[in-house]
């Protein structure tokens, strides 16, 4: 069985990792958004659920969950949990997670959308430890060597770097779209947090600067070590349920994950680290050189005739 079999299913000409419900996934295909909905999106492991939770602190004012698990309600994973759970089930104010490329998002002019990038050899680093870490993957013992070349060639989950950045890259000046990067959100927090609050609602952002108490506590539930404790809490109680009859109790997608894992070897449970550095340049330390210059070659290739690489110029070293 080849390496993308191992990992992967091609649903509707996406890869979906084996563990999500296929029938969840093509629900989520067919998601009408609403007027006002906010949409955060995408490549896996590029500051997503940073950005899920700088939204929903924005929309929330600052207010906490009531507990860690809810954050997955509140902000549902649509590939996931499929159309029906995750607008159903949503913990509002609430915002939609997605990591589908930009021609099979679900796609309405009156939603809004939140676009995430990052330094694809970050990207990639962090993509490889996250693949590691969780037990659907089965991937424990994988090696990063084995793991760069799914990268580089496309064949992981919803498929190849450039190919889902560059399409919103091109769109980035839409109405309804704002574009940033993992790394702006690390250089300026508080900057990005007052333009994400306009974006979504200009009364938002006007409430901050008129409230500089409730900005400084969104930031403080924004940092990565209130994040982490936080949402891999949350993670790890949703991949470890205790009580079978709360399995009833949650979305049909995550019932599938929970079922699948437990039917694979080595199980018991897990604190996972869903959220694992939150650094920018540690590919530095894990790329050898010949993994490097693959990724200039590719980087040249696949951004020709795009100037999408400035994003990171002060970054990719």
């Amino acid at each position: 069985m080849d390496a993308l079999n191992r990992f992967c299913v091609n649903i509707e000409g996406v890869n979906i990792p084996k563990f999500f419900s296929e029938e969840c996934f093509r629900s989520a295909l067919l998601f009408k958004p609403k007027p006002h909905d906010i949409i955060i999106v995408t490549y896996p492991k590029c500051g997503t659920t940073w950005m899920q939770n700088l939204v929903l602190n924005i929309l929330r004012r600052g207010k906490s969950l009531d507990k860690p698990s809810d954050f997955y309600l509140a902000s549902p994973f649509l590939d996931q949990l499929g159309a029906k759970d995750s607008e159903n089930m949503m913990i509002r104010p609430g915002c939609y997670k997605t990591h589908l490329p930009l021609h099979k998002v679900p796609w309405s002019e009156e939603a809004k959308y939140i676009y995430v990038a990052r330094n694809p050899r970050d990207c990639c680093v962090s993509f490889y430890h996250h693949m590691k870490d969780l037990p659907g993957y089965q991937f424990a013992d994988g090696t990063f060597e084995e793991f760069f070349d799914l990268f580089v060639k496309g064949e992981t989950e919803f498929g190849e770097f450039f190919d889902h950045l560059i399409p919103w890259y091109n769109i980035r000046a839409s109405n309804n779209v704002f574009f940033t990067t993992f790394e702006e959100m690390k250089s300026d927090l508080k900057k990005l947090t007052i333009e994400v609050a306009k974006f979504i609602d200009e009364n938002e952002a006007k409430y901050l600067n008129d409230n500089p108490d409730i900005l400084e506590r969104i930031l403080h539930n924004c940092t990565f070590g209130e994040m982490k404790k936080f949402i891999n809490d949350g993670l790890s109680y949703l991949y470890n349920v205790k009580n079978k009859d709360s399995l009833a109790e949650l979305p049909k997608g995550r019932q599938h994950i929970i079922s699948y894992v437990e039917t694979l070897p080595k199980q018991k449970d897990c604190k996972l680290n869903f959220l694992r550095k939150g650094e920018i340049g540690s590919w530095k330390q894990e790329l050898t050189p010949d993994q490097n210059e693959i990724f200039n070659t590719l980087i040249a290739e696949k951004t020709k005739g795009s100037n999408v690489m400035t994003l990171w110029k002060t970054s990719m070293g």
